[in-house]
């Protein structure tokens, strides 16, 4: 049997939702405005996930709307001149994020009912991956869009803090503004190193979720293959 926890921490990408982008429609959408014909899906994949990586690396530097959405700008502008696709400002920016998924695993909202049910106090710590979007500095909306805000009494972004995991600097901010204490706090995350050495390092126990059953974190508290069980381990019951 587990201790006992007053707060859950949770990582968001990968461990509630996975992320992906809707390239047929994007190549639909960009198409008409194509200077070298019709373009094709595979065409599309190497530029648009490269903009991506490049968002994942750089997007901690663009703190408010207008930087974000400038920077994210000239991320399409690069996609566009790669494909040779001339286009209005206004189709690149609707068609890229109206492209972008957000794919909850199924068993997350039915966990996030019975974890608010458990009346525990949930924080979801993340530094987000794979985004296409000004998914960082709009989180909150993001999360209100899945219908999830009834579930979390905060949020905390990375890009908004200003501090990525594993740097335990999010942690201990996430510390302060709950008013936890660290001994009580558990963080679920998928990443052996952002969310399982990013919490022990600051002496918060830390539950991987393995779900391709490859990932090995030794710090980690539990390792789970999915959210189902949770709610029972984190109630106490062995699972």
């Amino acid at each position: 049997m587990n201790k006992s926890y007053d707060t859950v921490f949770l990582d968001v990408d990968r461990t509630l939702l996975w992320i992906d982008v809707d390239l047929a429609g994007y190549v639909e959408g960009v198409s008409p405005y194509s200077a070298n014909g019709p373009l094709t899906v595979e065409q599309a994949a190497g530029p648009v996930g490269e903009a991506r990586r490049t968002h994942v690396q750089h997007n901690i530097n663009y703190r408010t709307h207008e930087e974000l959405e400038g920077f994210m700008y000239e991320s399409q502008l690069s996609i566009a001149r790669t494909l040779g696709v001339d286009a209005p400002p206004g189709v690149l920016t609707t068609v890229s994020k109206t492209r972008v998924r957000f794919n909850p695993y199924p068993e997350t909202a039915r966990v996030l009912e019975e974890l608010r049910e458990l009346g525990l106090k949930l924080y979801m710590v993340s530094n987000w991956l794979y985004v296409v979007s000004n998914w960082d500095i709009l989180l909150e909306e993001v999360i209100e869009g899945l219908g999830w805000t009834c579930y979390f009494d905060g949020v905390l972004a990375s890009r908004v803090v200003g501090i990525e995991k594993p740097d335990s600097g999010i942690f201990e901010e996430a510390l302060r503004v709950s008013g936890s204490r660290r001994e009580r706090v558990v963080h679920v995350g998928n990443d052996p190193v952002a969310d399982v050495k990013g919490a022990s390092s600051c002496g918060i126990d830390a539950v991987l979720v393995n779900r391709d059953g490859r990932a090995e974190a030794p710090e980690a508290v539990a390792v789970v293959p999915d959210l189902s069980g949770l709610p029972a381990w984190i109630g106490g019951r062995d699972v």
